[in-house]
């Protein structure tokens, strides 16, 4: 069933055609990836369909009674408001549903004949509606969203408005989520997670029964959550079946079929217009002109696109130096009286590659910061290898002069190229024509992002640090960053919330958390499997202890009282307990059977005095499991 139809939807800014014609069909449950080159059009087809900007021409249609959920750019925090207050602002829609419910249960007892047969049908579709969202869980997960996304208990009694920005975005992304709309919006919504918060995310909407439609450059998130992908270019949309991977093949398909039929074509054409030249005025005019007004009404396709621009990144080749490129010792890390990190010692060794990872605020970029002699460390030796010369990437591209441009940028480090070199350069990272003179406080965050990897790879550096990369490249942007890091000869040390670039070049990663630093080996996939593994054996380790200590235990009691003999056991209180333990799970099993039924589901008080009664049951039963257990 389709909950939100757009047609014929057209957008300008000034005289920049951003969508032209966009045609789209979204059904409740769709899990649909928004994909294009940075400036196609993505963010502002969003702002559309959320009603912050109006389109030119063209509808956007949403099923009666539906709700649109996005995440507000710039909220605002009322004095006082606590964090989970804010959050659980997003529950009013789903309390409105409820008040409506039981005002129509209400309504219902005093009516008859049609009038009752609409106010139940009415009734009916709002409570399927709560029941396919799965609204009747949504207070029960605010807690559960909150620790999700990175913030914990310590935030939620906390002030919002005191929050820093990325915490914000989180509380934002938070009150969104739990208000299950029926269609969600996100864009870019794993930019201020960490990577447990971004799997915790993909876990949470791939089993959301909203439709979401989501603008994202995580190409894992996009293989792993969403059913179809739409992609922006040159101001149309086009969509694909299946996950990320999926649209790179059919749209490579596409082209090649595309591509041929239009070269068929042209070839056809080229011969009609060859015969209607060569016969027309001879014997064969009739024929001539028969051909011509047949060629005349023929359909031209229009020749593929394929934008293959992305930044040509290359580097220098690295000067051979000592096997160690750098080397920490008994390193502490601190930001004023708050210590981040404590006993860190690590080796780079030379053409390895290291991943840092760990949660928000945990000291990563601090580390590397340290690493690449940045950050000034309050204990410990930091000692540079032979030959050992740093390329530092910032995230916040702190290094780009505000006023300047990026041919002067470009000239800082190169005085003496002449124009011709400095826009040929610019030009492999996407730099062209009167973009080289724009004002860099003006240009976008991929725009500083590829400036800056322009002027690193200038440096000649023979290993790299690199905060962030890959932040504000597009799809594009990121596999060309790929590309060169993977064919670098040199050492590399990165902080990246990118599975798949994490996957692509590390072969260790060094987590930071609570202070410490652990050093694993092998890609992010490994990582990830040696903590499963851990998680595992911590588990197995536990359940020996307990076992341990129960025998132990029974040991000390047998050795302590060797004559008593053990208390008989009291069958009647222990057949009374067995008879409640059956009687509840009976109890149990036609309570979940009743709320598929439909005078349940139709009734919303009876609907959640069910849930409610299946609540109690599960506290008792297992109250009354440990109480059997005692007695046996």
């Amino acid at each position: 069933m389709t909950v939100l139809s757009i047609s014929g939807l057209g957008k300008s800014h000034g005289a920049t055609e951003i969508l032209r014609g966009v045609e789209l069909n979204i059904a409740r449950g769709d899990k649909i990836g928004c994909v294009g080159k940075n400036g196609a059009g993505k963010t502002t087809l969003l702002r559309l369909v959320e009603g912050e900007e109006q389109p030119d021409h063209g509808s956007i249609q949403l099923e009666r009674d539906a709700r649109i959920g996005y995440v507000v750019q710039r909220p605002v925090f009322a004095p006082g408001l606590t964090v989970r207050a804010f959050v659980e602002q997003g529950l009013e829609a789903i309390r409105d549903i409820e008040h409506e419910l039981e005002r129509l249960s209400h309504a219902m007892s005093d009516a008859g004949g049609p009038e009752l047969d609409s106010l139940t049908k009415r009734h009916g579709d709002l409570t399927a509606h709560m029941e396919h969202l799965g609204g009747w869980e949504a207070e029960r997960q605010v807690e559960t969203v909150l620790s999700g996304i990175g913030l914990d208990p310590i935030f939620w009694e906390r002030e919002a408005r005191t929050l820093s920005g990325g915490e914000k975005s989180r509380a934002c992304l938070a009150r969104v989520l739990i208000s299950v709309p029926d269609v969600l919006l996100l864009d870019e919504p794993t930019n201020h997670l960490d990577l447990v918060g971004i799997e915790w995310l993909e876990d949470f909407l791939r089993h959301l029964k909203s439709a979401v439609l989501i603008v994202s450059h995580d190409r894992r998130l996009l293989d792993r959550l969403v059913d179809s992908i739409v992609e922006v270019e040159r101001a149309r949309l086009t969509r694909y079946p299946g996950n990320y991977a999926q649209y790179l093949d059919l749209k490579a398909e596409r082209y090649k079929a595309d591509s041929r039929a239009y070269e068929e074509q042209q070839e056809f054409i080229k011969k009609e217009e060859l015969f209607i030249r060569t016969h027309m005025g001879s014997q064969r005019t009739g024929e001539a002109k028969g051909r011509l007004k047949k060629l005349e009404n023929v359909e031209r396709l229009a020749q593929p696109y394929l934008d293959v621009r992305r930044p040509v990144i290359r580097i220098a080749e690295v000067a051979r130096g000592g096997e160690t490129v750098v080397e920490a010792s008994g390193l502490e890390l601190a930001h004023g009286a708050n210590v981040v990190l404590r006993n860190v010692d690590l080796k780079l060794a030379r053409g390895e590659r290291l991943g840092i990872v760990g949660p928000n605020g945990s000291g990563k970029s601090t580390l590397l910061r340290a690493l690449a002699g940045r950050f000034t460390p309050t204990k410990g030796t930091i000692e540079k290898g032979y030959k050992a010369v740093c390329g530092y990437f910032d995230q916040d591209t702190s290094d780009l002069r505000e006023d300047g441009t990026p041919m002067s940028e470009i000239r800082r480090l190169q005085p003496l190229w002449p124009d011709l070199e400095v826009r040929s350069h610019l030009a492999r990272f996407l730099f062209r024509g009167q973009e080289v003179e724009a004002v860099i406080a003006r240009l976008s965050g991929g725009e500083r992002a590829r400036l800056s990897l322009a002027k690193l790879v200038l440096a000649k550096p023979s290993w790299l640090a690199l905060d962030e990369p890959t932040n504000h490249l597009d799809l594009a942007g990121r596999t060309a960053l790929e590309e060169m890091l993977g064919e670098f000869g040199g050492a590399l040390v990165f902080v990246s919330h990118d599975r798949e670039f994490i996957d692509a070049l590390a072969t260790r990663i060094v987590e930071v958390k609570d202070g410490v630093a652990r050093s694993f080996a092998g890609n992010y996939s490994e990582y990830r499997k040696t903590l499963a593994s851990e998680l595992v054996s911590e588990r197995e380790r536990r359940d020996v202890a307990k076992e341990r200590k129960a025998s132990a235990e029974k040991a000390r009691v047998a050795k302590a009282a060797p004559a008593k003999k053990e208390k008989p056991k009291n069958p009647w209180q222990l057949r009374q307990i067995e008879d409640a333990i059956m009687a509840l799970e009976a109890e149990r099993a036609q309570l979940t059977t009743s709320l598929g039924e439909e005078r349940v589901y139709k009734d919303a008080n009876l609907a959640r005095e069910t849930q409610l009664r299946l609540a109690e049951i599960e506290r008792d039963l297992e109250q009354k499991n440990a109480q059997w257990e005692a007695l046996i």
